[in-house]
Order: structure tokens, then C-alpha cells, then sequence
């Protein structure tokens, strides 16, 4: 991998991305997330979120039930797009 992380990493980055978790505001429920990943993947949920958290891609919302958002929008963008993922980079404005 290009940028260190398994495919169970880059599809919690991913469903995180699609569903638009940019704000501490708007986080994901860990329990879904968990849900859906073991369906799609064989690896241990917790170390994926560990390796994460550690390499500053997603930060934890300490609530009744544990939610999570991307912090380091750029290292998920070089992430995604590097493993063939679509990710916008930005607002494009016509001049």
C-alpha cells in the first residue's frame, strides 16, 4: 500500500467520506460503522479504528455511544485517491 494503510482502513476512510463526516458536529456512529465493516472485511475493527486515530485520519466524539469524523482531511484525500477511490479536492470556481 502506498500510503501505509490495510483495505479495511481505506473502506472505514471511505464510508466516513461518503457519508460526510468533515465536522465533530457530524460523526458516525461506531456501531454501524462496525457493522459494516465486518460484513465487507476480515480485519479487527478496533485495530483499524487504533490506526487511525494514531496516523491522524479520524478523531473519536466521546458521546453515549462513540462516534467518528475525518480531522486530516488531506492525508484522506492522498489516501483515497492513491488507491483509486473518487474524492473531490475542492471547490472548482469558473473565472
Amino acid at each position: 500500500m502506498a500510503c501505509g494503510l490495510t483495505n479495511g482502513e481505506l473502506f472505514i476512510l471511505h464510508v466516513l467520506y461518503s457519508k460526510r463526516c468533515f465536522k465533530q458536529s457530524s460523526g458516525y456512529n461506531s456501531e454501524k460503522l462496525k457493522k459494516i465493516f465486518i460484513k465487507a472485511s476480515t480485519q479487527n475493527f478496533d485495530d483499524a479504528i487504533k490506526n487511525l486515530e494514531n496516523g491522524g485520519y479520524i478523531t473519536p466524539i466521546r458521546k453515549k455511544d462513540t462516534k467518528f469524523y475525518i480531522s486530516g482531511f488531506k492525508l484522506m484525500a492522498y489516501a483515497l485517491t492513491s488507491h483509486g477511490f473518487p474524492v473531490t479536492q475542492g471547490r472548482i470556481r469558473s473565472l
